[in-house]
């Protein structure tokens, strides 16, 4: 069957695909939402980054997070593997607060819980949601995305057509990988560990919602420490695939090594309790060499995904549903498809490529990131930086310079046998 052309098919209900269709169905736009899977679905907890509250109360949602009680996140703090135990370097997100901010803090969550509740919500404010629907395939005519063949969980096949597609289907990228847009990131090849753990040392008084990350004296590595409600930690580790692979050691044996390389980390675990088996996950850097087309546009994950350590995914999906709004609106309204989609593209590609940028900077050189936050001139920067938003012009061109600044900085950090930013260097934290 072929359903009611509606405005927008939104393939993937997720936090991109939710905010885009509040903000539609706010607008009197028709939207129709499909999600291969019924929320809540299992999901690692995570950290959002303080910008995305601007996003959250324009599709009223804010009061919902705050109902739900959700962890305040004032800031992030951070070990090196060397370190005494609870020595932190940190900073206050809101040290250097964002103008017309809604709340000084963020939230740290559960996101098989939050995507529920931003997915009901999306109804709520009209969208028609349909979970348990599978989109196999989005269909072109002439070149042009008029809707896509989806399948329910009894196997019926139908088709749904919409004047724009919209793809939020995460890291499965349906449309990127059926136009053949999709290609493995040349430089990452990272692999993830991750579950929930209770009974971990709580945090230093002073510091309580902060997440926390462990350098562990490996190149491109690193652990987090989520705090979430009721006591439940989000613990993972991050590294790279051929390390794990080299290691011939189980899942469990992995995770006890990593863990002995931070002291801090070592004391926080040590009468930890698991809770749930091991999620692995490998291979997730892609990039995607176009987010529009005539009818469609990428948003979130299926537009890209490079790592978790600057809590960028959800910035990204928000910021991306946010644009993609704004430019499918103005072409309903009456304003030049190409232009709008093209000035879609640019923006979010901006934004995302500094997020990039700086991740790669990361890895090449953890110690970076400690020696600019510790300086009084380039503080603000750095903190300004991890807020997040880089889409906008303004925060764009600042992380720009921080950019420019820590490539030089490695360049010649890396030429420099005696260099304290080079691996293995212990920055002095005062």
């Amino acid at each position: 069957m072929t359903a009611a052309t509606v405005d927008v098919l939104v393939i993937g209900g997720g936090p991109a695909g939710s905010v885009l269709g509040s903000l539609l169905a706010r607008a009197g736009r028709s939207v129709v939402i499909v999600e291969r899977d019924h929320h809540p679905r299992d999901h690692v907890g995570e950290s959002l980054t303080p910008s995305s509250n601007f996003v959250w109360k324009r599709i009223g949602f804010l009061d919902k997070m705050e109902a739900a009680g959700f962890v305040h996140k004032p800031g992030s703090a951070w070990t090196a593997p060397r370190a005494p135990v609870g020595k932190y370097v940190s900073i206050r997100l809101n040290e250097f607060p964002m103008p017309g901010a809604p709340l000084p803090y963020t939230f740290n969550i559960e996101r098989d819980v939050f995507d529920a509740m931003l997915l009901g919500h999306a109804q709520e404010q009209g969208a028609s949601v349909r979970q348990g629907v599978r989109a196999e395939q989005v269909r072109m005519r002439d070149g042009r995305a008029t809707g896509a063949r989806v399948r329910t969980e009894d196997g019926r096949v139908e088709d749904v057509g919409a004047r724009f597609v919209v793809d939020a289907s995460g890291r499965r990228c349906l449309l990127a990988s059926q136009l053949g847009l999709r290609a493995s990131d040349p430089f990452f090849s990272q692999f993830a560990v991750w579950t929930w753990f209770r009974g971990a040392e709580p945090l230093p008084a002073g510091t309580e919602g902060m997440i926390l990350l462990h350098f562990l004296d490996m190149e491109r590595a690193w652990a987090w420490q989520i705090p979430l409600r009721d006591g439940v930690w989000s613990v993972g580790f991050v590294t790279d695939r051929d390390d794990f692979r080299k290691s011939g050691t189980s899942t469990d044996e992995w995770v006890a090594a990593l863990t002995r390389r931070n002291a801090t980390l070592r004391h926080n675990m040590r009468h930890a309790e698991q809770l749930r088996p091991w999620r692995l996950e490998a291979d997730y850097s892609y990039r995607i060499s176009r987010l529009s087309g005539p009818g469609w546009l990428l948003i979130g994950d299926a537009l890209r995904f490079v790592d978790p350590v600057f809590s960028t995914g959800v910035d990204v999906a928000t910021y991306s549903a946010m644009h993609a709004f704004e430019a499918v609106d103005a072409v309903l309204s009456g304003a030049a498809e190409a232009e709008a989609f093209a000035r879609y593209e640019h923006t979010v590609v901006d934004g995302v490529d500094a997020w990039y940028d700086l991740i790669r900077l990361f890895y090449e050189l953890q110690n970076l990131f400690t020696y600019y936050v510790l300086r009084k001139d380039t503080r603000e920067k750095v903190v300004r930086i991890v807020q997040g938003n880089p889409y906008d012009p303004v925060a764009l061109e600042r992380a720009r310079e921080m950019i420019a600044l820590m490539r030089g900085a490695r360049d010649r950090a890396l030429a420099d046998p005696r260099s304290l930013l080079r691996p293995g260097a212990i920055v002095p934290v005062g």
